[in-house]
């Protein structure tokens, strides 16, 4: 019991729900507590237990067989079975994967998979029984999906170390929720406090452990991104195009196919600037670009063609950005001051 102590484990190992030396028995009862199943006992005397405690949406259960046997359930369906050997070691195959677990090393199985188990004569086993449904509730709302997308199914990668950072902190939460197990069933905790602490160990597997869901938001992010990088492409070179020309953030934003507002919080992002602060920039470095050639434009030629109408305006913003007047630039080629972001 590496990972867990007695103590921590006491308030589930009070809660026995059968002890068989019989195949028979054994079968029919684990197929009544969790799923029913074909198996094939290995030689050796039945030494089964099986403890449970029940909660809103999980279930925390030690089982071990005594002997070697295999298990077939075929899919779990409508639960995630977390498994962590307390002491001696358990082979699962599902999805075309095979692990082979014990203390230190646990494991995932989805619900919608397929699987097979060999439990090893010397292996006792904590098990965190997780509804699913509740599962992809906690999913929906974690990874804030709208009311029309699914969740769908919940792919887990199956290994599920218990010695690194990540699954320390696992076991110490499991340990907790333990540790939360009334002595008696007339010393209950307010069930909407605990149904919280079972959707925080949710939570932490979802964002923990490798899964579909996780996937499939961080690729929903990238794809978010490059739409974003895009939008604002698009605006930046309407805005570009035409700097001489009167525009409103109505056509900024359509060009770039947002709304207004999206408009905003897309520069504000990306820019830390609003629109039309980026626009003016592109107006006075274009300014900047065309004086510093000193091709005999005047400054009001040059303000007009970058869309200043208003020269004090222009002349001000200038000296705010570049350190001197349009005039000087115009002026001194020697000193071509470098704009200020």
């Amino acid at each position: 019991m590496d990972a867990w102590s007695s103590q921590q484990l006491s308030p589930l190992y009070r809660r026995e729900v059968f002890r068989s030396r019989e195949a028979e028995e054994t079968d029919a009862r684990v197929a009544r507590e969790l799923k029913p199943h074909r198996s094939a006992w290995g030689a050796g005397d039945v030494d089964a237990v099986f403890c449970r405690a029940e909660m809103s949406a999980l279930s925390l259960c030690i089982l071990r067989y005594g002997c070697d046997v295999d298990i077939e359930p075929d899919a779990l369906g409508n639960f995630v079975l977390v498994q962590m050997p307390l002491r001696g070691r358990a082979d699962i195959h599902t999805g075309g994967q095979t692990l082979q677990i014990h203390p230190g090393q646990g494991a995932i199985i989805s619900a919608h998979k397929p699987v097979r188990l060999r439990w090893h004569a010397d292996c006792e086993q904590l098990m965190l029984k997780i509804e699913l449904s509740r599962l992809q509730e906690v999913a929906r709302h974690a990874f804030a999906l709208r009311g029309g997308d699914t969740v769908g199914e919940i792919d887990f990668d199956m290994p599920l170390r218990l010695d690194d950072a990540a699954g320390t902190q696992w076991c110490r939460m499991v340990a907790s929720l333990a540790s939360l197990l009334p002595p008696t069933e007339f010393e209950r905790h307010d069930p909407r406090w605990l149904a919280h602490c079972e959707d925080n160990l949710m939570l932490y597997l979802l964002c923990h452990r490798p899964n579909s869901v996780l996937q499939r938001h961080a690729d929903a992010q990238r794809g978010t991104e490059e739409t974003s990088l895009r939008q604002l492409r698009r605006a930046e070179e309407f805005m570009r195009e035409r700097l001489d020309s009167l525009l409103s953030l109505e056509d900024v934003a359509q060009a770039a196919g947002v709304t207004r507002r999206g408009l905003a919080l897309l520069f504000r992002r990306h820019r830390d600037l609003s629109p039309g602060e980026v626009l003016r920039n592109m107006r006075l470095d274009a300014a900047h670009a065309m004086l510093a050639r000193h091709d005999g434009a005047s400054v009001t030629e040059v303000a007009l063609n970058c869309g200043f109408s208003h020269l004090s305006r222009f002349a001000a913003c200038y000296r705010e950005r570049f350190g001197q007047l349009p005039r000087d630039t115009s002026r001194d080629p020697a000193r071509l001051p470098a704009a200020r972001h």
